[in-house]
């Protein structure tokens, strides 16, 4: 795993250090992200997104005036909190469980450009590859009703806050590397983009590859970004 980053980095470093050629723009860009999971056997639970972020630098490389290819090295996080309660005899018992992974991504999109008044719409679609490098998983737990006496603790309920623990062995958490597709739409202006996209996990992330414990990402991502350089076709950013 460790050396798969510094071989992406190296590319990164190397994808960026061209960017004296006229046809490629780069910047940095950041936002929200409203992160979810598909994950089955959620049968009886209350599924939530988690908000989170994405940030990281990015580059722009023009086919054509309208037709450029894009990528980038964004960390972002992603994740789902669920929530379950029992009641039996009047005591009701609680659990909220929240992970949130955060990944160093690798987005490879096509994106395609048309005029609209004084800027551009954006349209744009395209692979992804990330790698689990931090996270965190958070257990909760209530109770009312119980007896006098009876505590979380005394019946073995405690909260608890650990590391995401990546890998493929039995006491893993989640696989640390992920694939999907991300598609969406934005308007450019100047150096500016605002984009909106859509996450869509492709890998089971279960430790084990169990299509009972099937994870997938889900992501919503709104983004402000910005561009330096002009390219070749005559689309300056400091005009």
């Amino acid at each position: 795993m460790k050396n798969s980053l510094k071989v992406l980095v190296l590319i990164s470093i190397m994808f960026f250090s061209i960017q004296a050629q006229a046809q490629l723009k780069f910047g940095v860009r950041a936002g929200l992200n409203l992160a979810d999971m598909a994950i089955e056997g959620m049968n009886g639970m209350t599924e939530k997104m988690i908000t989170s972020f994405h940030l990281g630098p990015v580059a722009e490389y023009s086919l054509s005036e309208k037709l450029s290819l894009e990528s980038g090295l964004l960390l972002s996080g992603k994740g789902k909190k669920v929530e379950y309660n029992e009641s039996d005899q009047g005591i009701t018992l609680g659990v909220k469980a929240t992970i949130s992974p955060i990944y160093l991504e690798i987005p490879v999109n096509a994106l395609y450009k048309f005029n609209i008044k004084d800027g551009k719409v954006l349209l744009f679609a395209g692979p992804y590859f990330a790698f689990g490098v931090a996270g965190k998983t958070k257990t909760e737990f209530t109770a009312s009703g119980l007896p006098s006496g009876m505590t979380l603790s005394s019946l073995g309920l405690t909260d608890e806050t650990k590391n995401i623990k990546f890998g493929t062995k039995s006491d893993s958490d989640m696989k640390g590397t992920d694939f999907g597709l991300n598609f969406g739409a934005g308007f450019e202006k100047n150096n500016y983009q605002i984009r909106v996209q859509y996450g869509l996990g492709l890998s089971n992330l279960d430790p084990q590859g169990s299509s009972t414990n099937e994870m997938k990402n889900r992501v919503i991502g709104i983004s402000l970004g910005y561009l330096f350089g002009e390219n070749r076709f005559g689309m300056n950013n400091f005009e």
